[in-house]
């Protein structure tokens, strides 16, 4: 059985019974070193030590619990014998009372005691005592200690269990206790429980005046304060000396009355069992008296509980180290990390670079934003005029004959309230204004209204014609209800006499950043003059090329053309591209949108061989449309050419790329596809012209289609006239679009116009409303159109007084303007696009 006791006497019962905790291990009590608390940020190690030292405590604690429960039940039993043999003992010796002698004057008498009840008092006041030396329960986790009592913030090393003192323990106690009356520096675990066994080792159950000093003493442990230690200590000293002369007491009446046999023998055995005990003690006592600071014994336990102990301390020393080597780890590893990232970004813009990733296969239409509507403006070309020369690099004009007619005429189409919007004409810069429809109020513009004050539905128009405006021109037109108005105006000029006798006509065009022209010649006695005009509020940087029937012309010094903010430039082509029978021009601007047209003219020696304003072609592509094209009858244009070769209808076809392109010609009818023989494999080279004659065709209105292998540019020459020896007139059709939707034309003031209708890949159904000069719209006219037929609109057919048309389509069909006047005259003039009012924005998603 260990030396160690928890003594629960039958003198305790009635009090509660205060719960003497199990003494820690030595490892799970605090140290000075380790007082400070550990930092949060340990390493996972030692966390791990942690919980490895907490299961370790908890077993140790639950095995001492253990231990602690079998020596109260041995303590019990020996406590339970010796009251039984009491009885017996008294009976035998009945010795007499004396009174013992007092250790303080102001104490009562008592009665001696038979040994046994000496021994259960001895048992009573070492639980007692052990009890009162008990360490309260530790509310203090981070181990720093406070000199404050009543808070009990200190973790107290808890006492072991006290063991019954000898008569020979307590008189050398007394000896002790008297000549080191201050309280001794002990281990935690040895030098709180030696108090109670000197103490128990000494006391006297019959002393009356022992237990109001056990009352009086303080609960509170000596390891809390250290005034307590002193008094516990003062108390014990007390207890030895009446121990001392109790005793001294006992062994006189003894001595002075016969002992049972029995009795002596049971008091020698038990006096046996006490000196084993104080011969057991005296070497600790030795020991702590001479190592007073020495360090606790660790306290006896079983292999596995060394050997975690062992793991345990290896794992705190680990986590010291760690702890110490943290930060640099953390140092060291954030460089690396750095270091890590810049070498993968350097991998993958190296693997970006190698492997780039494939083009996507298809690629979304651009989108078009569309703007509020605004002003539509369209700019007029000025009336042909006679080139004179050139002082510089500006051309120098004069009016090329006396009986001139030029007009500009426009439509303005209202909405179905029958408002019609505001139109006027201005110069370039946009003074000079001349109004020809009243504007209406912004406010009340932008108002979209279905039908007029009555309730009723319908639309209205305003023709206007205006006189004697030779030079360029901008048509303004407002819009309603924030959509762009229908109108458009055209140009036309008619001279009877002089160099420029003849019949010419021309659309006004929307500024746009490319044009392309096919057709002009720059060959003896014909003039070609481009002139370009600038329409916007925003300089534009002009480029032009020249092709010609051997490829490109050298154009390095029409490359940084520069047109201000309501300017225009006249550029005479045959200063770059001399005596040329077929030249295809492309213009592209950067910067403000603006607009191309081209001025010709040609003399048979002195005889005038036409005038015209030739139009712009479509965009560039393998299928070119030409609708309006009229072909003399084949007797006068023999006559004609006689002397002449040129004087010829004929198809120019201009490549657009380095590769050339082969093409083949149909042209349709009133019929459908007119038969004609074409050479099979026609082709023209890389950015370069070709020319095609048309004279077989019989006399009539047709419609010439291209389909190439490679993007061109089309258009045919017409030519009117009967004798050699008086003038005759010459027109360029150029290739189309389709029309979209509603737009209204007017009719030349000069000459006799007619609208020629075609559709090539699909049936088209369209409605023509003819316009009389007062602007009332005669009853729609239904026109069906095949597929390959082009079918000729005679407008006066419909009403003498036409003035003007409006087309409204499926998008399928070619439109465009043919007048002849006399027998001599001859023009073209496209067909305009629907107004779009502003521009859209054009935005490309993805591809």
């Amino acid at each position: 059985m260990s030396d160690e006791k928890n003594v629960d006497s039958a003198d305790s019962a009635d009090q509660p019974t205060a719960q003497t905790p199990a003494p820690k291990p030595v490892s799970a009590q605090p140290e000075a070193k380790d007082a400070t608390p550990v930092s949060a940020t340990l390493s996972r190690a030692e966390a791990k030590a942690a919980k490895a030292r907490a299961k370790v405590d908890a077993k140790l604690e639950k095995a001492r619990a253990k231990e602690a429960q079998a020596r109260a039940k041995t303590e019990a039993k020996e406590a339970a014998k010796a009251a039984k043999a009491e009885p017996k003992a008294a009976e035998q010796e009945d010795p007499k009372p004396e009174q013992l002698p007092e250790a303080d004057s102001g104490a009562k008498d008592s009665k001696v005691t038979s040994p046994a009840a000496v021994l259960a008092d001895e048992q009573a006041e070492s639980k007692r005592a052990a009890q009162e030396q008990a360490p309260k329960p530790d509310s203090v986790q981070d181990g720093s200690a406070k000199d404050d009592s009543d808070k009990t913030s200190t973790v107290a090393p808890e006492a072991a269990p006290a063991k019954p003192a000898t008569a020979g323990e307590s008189a050398a106690g007394k000896t002790d206790a008297a000549a080191n009356p201050e309280p001794v520096a002990k281990p935690d675990h040895v030098a709180e429980a030696e108090p109670a066994k000197e103490e128990s080792a000494t006391a006297v159950a019959g002393n009356a005046d022992s237990a109001p000093a056990r009352e009086a003493e303080p609960k509170t442990s000596s390891a809390q304060d250290p005034e307590a230690g002193a008094a516990a200590a003062a108390v014990a000293a007390a207890g030895k000396a009446k121990a001392g002369d109790s005793q001294s007491g006992e062994e006189a009446a003894t001595a002075q009355e016969p002992e049972d046999p029995k009795a002596a023998k049971r008091r020698q055995k038990l006096e046996k069992v006490r000196a084993r005990k104080a011969a057991k003690a005296a070497p600790a006592a030795a020991s702590t008296a001479a190592h007073p600071a020495a360090e606790p014994e660790a306290e006896p336990a079983d292999g596995k509980v060394a050997e975690r102990r062992h793991k345990l301390d290896k794992a705190r020393t680990a986590a010291s180290k760690d702890a110490v080597s943290a930060p640099v780890r953390k140092k060291t590893g954030a460089v690396l990390l750095s270091l890590a990232a810049v070498v993968a970004a350097g991998a993958v813009v190296g693997a970006g670079s190698i492997f780039a990733p494939a083009p996507a296969e298809k690629s979304l239409p651009a989108a078009v934003t569309n703007l509020p509507a605004g002003d539509s403006s369209s700019v007029c070309p000025g009336t042909p005029q006679l080139l004179k020369g050139v002082e510089g690099t500006d051309a120098q004009f004069a009016p090329g004959a006396k009986d001139v007619s030029s007009n500009l005429r426009s439509i303005a189409v209202s909405d179905l309230a029958k408002r019609i919007p505001g139109s006027s004409f201005t110069k370039l810069d946009g003074s000079d204004a001349r109004q020809l429809t009243e504007r209406i109020a912004e406010d009340e513009a932008a108002e979209a209204r279905g039908a007029d004050e009555e309730g009723l539905t319908g639309r209205a128009s305003k023709i206007s014609t205006a006189n004697d405006i030779d030079d360029t021109q901008v048509y303004t037109l407002q819009p309603l209800g924030q959509l762009a108005s229908k109108g458009s105006a055209l140009r036309s000029y008619q001279a009877k006499d002089g160099d420029l006798a003849g019949l010419a006509a021309a659309t006004c065009q929307a500024p746009a950043s490319n044009w392309r022209f096919t057709g002009l010649q720059t060959s003896t006695g014909s003039t070609s003059v481009m002139h370009l005009a600038n329409p916007t509020h925003t300089t534009a940087q002009v480029s032009l090329r020249l092709r010609g029937p051997d490829g490109l012309i050298d154009t390095s010094t029409l490359q940084n053309i520069v047109l201000a903010a309501g300017e225009s430039r006249a550029i005479v082509l045959g200063g770059y591209a001399q005596d040329l029978n077929s030249i295809s021009a492309e213009v592209t601007s950067l910067g403000g949108k603006i607009t191309a047209s081209v001025q010709q003219a040609a003399l048979r020696g002195l005889t005038p061989s036409g005038v015209e304003l030739v139009g712009a072609n479509a965009t560039a592509s393998n299928s070119q449309v030409i609708p309006g094209v009229w072909i003399e009858s084949k007797e006068n244009v023999s006559k004609l050419s006689k002397d002449d070769k040129s004087l010829v209808p004929q198809l120019h076809v201009s490549a657009t790329g380095s590769s050339g392109a082969g093409f083949k010609v149909k042209v349709l009818g009133a019929d459908g596809e007119v038969a004609a023989s074409f050479d099979e494999n026609l082709a023209v080279d890389s950015d370069a012209t070709k020319v095609v004659n048309l004279n077989q065709l019989a006399g009539g209105y047709y419609t010439v289609v291209v389909e190439s292998d490679a993007p061109v540019t089309a258009a045919v020459k017409m030519v009117r006239g009967a004798d050699p020896k008086d003038s005759s007139d010459t027109a360029w059709a150029a290739s189309s679009n389709v029309l979209a939707g509603t737009q209204a034309m007017p009719l030349s003031a000069n000459g006799t116009g007619k609208f020629a209708i075609a559709a090539v890949a699909a049936d088209s159904a369209v409605e023509a409303v003819v316009v009389n000069k007062d602007g009332k719209l005669e009853d729609p006219e239904k026109l069906q159109i095949k597929a390959g037929q082009s079918i000729v609109f005679d407008p006066k057919s419909v009403s003498d007084d036409a003035q003007a048309v409006i087309f409204s389509t499926d998008a399928n069909a070619y439109l465009a303007q043919l007048v002849l006047g006399s027998d001599r005259s001859i023009a073209w003039a496209a067909m305009p696009q629907a107004n779009a009012g502003r521009d859209g924005i054009v935005v490309n998603i993805g591809g």
